[in-house]
């Protein structure tokens, strides 16, 4: 549980993937990335309960075989490339169905993140005194920095952000991108703004980036694949 509450864990999985397809059953260490953030999430202490939504049937056979399958395959309108994450969040917390709580989102893309970082995710928020509705994860940008960004307006070089791109890369503000690793939020908000990350209400949680990479086409897979094989980056186990 979480702040008194339920948590539960939905991994959302679909079959097509035009970047790496089969993606999600690509295997890192001994599981798939599917298997991989059942695992996790179900040694996790504050999660309750985890769910896989998917449209494809070994997926959904691996889900039960894990006891976390969603009741039916889902719907083929949620399971294009076009399908907002969201929605097929919503979409599960109806099917199956849940209580007012909250919903951790463990999108199985993001290999090489561990279980003490799930904890350390899940604490922050349980332990925070904001009054914060929503928690993600992020890791930080370094290059390109978004003041450095160029466009071509009207033929000509011009700077993305407006801002003067020539200078030194140690007096830019800090700043941070989205790793995919884990969103989580209490399940009202969801429904009433189908976002994980409310305005003004969303806590940060920076990962390192080696723990970061986010898979999203073949070169993704092909460099990962090369770290590990030469002990560079290693992924967690789960026996």
């Amino acid at each position: 549980m979480i702040r008194g509450k339920q948590l539960t864990a939905i991994i959302p999985v679909r079959g097509g993937s035009k970047g790496i397809p089969g993606k999600n059953l690509h295997r890192v260490g001994k599981d798939t990335l599917l298997e991989r953030s059942i695992k996790l999430a179900q040694r996790c202490p504050y999660v309750d309960r985890v769910i896989v939504s998917t449209d494809h049937p070994q997926m959904h056979a691996i889900a039960q075989r894990y006891g976390v399958a969603m009741p039916a395959l889902r719907p083929a309108e949620l399971a294009t490339d076009h399908a907002k994450t969201v929605d097929v969040i919503l979409q599960a917390m109806d099917s199956v169905p849940l209580p007012e709580g909250y919903i951790l989102l463990v999108q199985a893309t993001s290999p090489l993140r561990t279980l003490e970082d799930l904890n350390g995710f899940c604490r922050t928020f349980d332990e925070d005194k904001t009054g914060a509705r929503a928690i993600v994860t992020l890791v930080r940008h370094d290059s390109p920095h978004p003041d450095k960004i160029q466009k071509v307006e009207d033929g000509f070089v011009a700077s993305y952000m407006g801002k003067e791109s020539m200078v030194a890369r140690q007096s830019l503000p800090e700043v941070y991108s989205l790793n995919g690793a884990f969103y989580l939020t209490d399940t009202g908000q969801l429904r009433a703004n189908k976002s994980f990350m409310p305005k003004g209400a969303t806590l940060p949680y920076v990962m390192p980036p080696e723990r970061s990479i986010n898979l999203d086409n073949m070169f993704d897979v092909q460099v990962l694949d090369a770290l590990l094989e030469k002990g560079i980056l290693k992924a967690e186990e789960y026996d």
